[in-house]
């Protein structure tokens, strides 16, 4: 995708076709080497945003909703009740709005709706699963479960490419509370290339390591609900909600007991 200045119809830069929707939408702010540009159009089938400079005292961030569903299971262990699997998945992409946020509070002042396209990738996830009966019994509360699976799976992607020798920006990932292929509590991690680029593969196979990494690193984090240095994204495209940085350890600590009973 070529970002051009509406002025002059040079090429000011380029971005990737994936990310395109959620960084160079029309009323997109753009930072480009340090200058700040408004996104006035972006025209898919041409592959061109057109924007021009303007110093603006607020930023923008994309939401994005992104479905996630099992194409075939290649290999899976069991951690006593709660199962780590390796297999192929579809996952569906769509930018629906975009907040404003006044700089540099980083307080919302706007949201606008936006209609793009879905993208679509089929690709290779790992994924790990925790059933209900396990969630009951340990007294996680109902409410939080949704917060410390995504606090779960933001850090795990964080830590994946200290095993699997990738940026974070290669790979993506997904979180519900019971999703409708397992009819559990469900955690997955996928390349963010089309059949995959083996990052997945790596952490299923690295997955005592990696996950206990990823435990610890939320555990040994000295704030108080959650940050950038253990739950927080960049790349979120639910702006880091909800998250429950307590939760997600005693998520882990279900899941690592039974690989560790293994």
């Amino acid at each position: 995708m070529q970002l051009i200045e509406a002025e002059t119809g040079r090429v000011i830069g380029t971005v990737g076709g994936s990310s395109s929707h959620g960084t160079a939408h029309a009323g997109a702010v753009y930072v480009h080497r340090g200058e700040t540009w408004l996104v006035e159009s972006l025209d898919l089938e041409e592959h061109v945003a057109v924007m021009h400079r303007a110093e603006l005292p607020y930023s923008t961030s994309a939401r994005e909703i992104t479905d996630i569903s099992i194409v075939a299971e290649r290999e899976h262990r069991m951690w006593q009740d709660c199962r780590l699997s390796l297999g192929e998945v579809d996952v569906s992409h769509r930018v629906v709005s975009f907040l404003k946020r006044r700089q540099p509070s980083g307080e919302v002042i706007g949201e606008e709706l936006l209609d793009l396209p879905e993208r679509s990738l089929r690709t290779t996830a790992v994924w790990w699963t925790v059933p209900g009966d396990v969630l009951t019994e340990s007294g996680l509360a109902a409410a939080d479960v949704p917060g410390a699976a995504h606090a779960a799976e933001h850090c795990s992607i964080g830590l994946l490419p200290l095993f699997a020798t990738c940026d974070r920006w290669d790979i993506g990932g997904v979180s519900t509370a019971l999703h409708a292929d397992t009819g559990r509590l469900t955690v997955f991690v996928y390349d963010g290339h089309p059949g995959g680029a083996g990052f997945a593969e790596r952490g299923f196979h690295a997955a005592l390591e990696w996950l206990t990494a990823t435990r610890e690193a939320i555990a040994s984090c000295e704030c108080l609900e959650g940050c950038p240095s253990c739950v927080q994204s960049p790349k979120c495209g639910n702006q880091n909600s909800p998250l429950d940085k307590r939760g997600a350890v005693a998520l882990l600590d279900l899941l690592l007991v039974g690989a560790l009973a293994e």
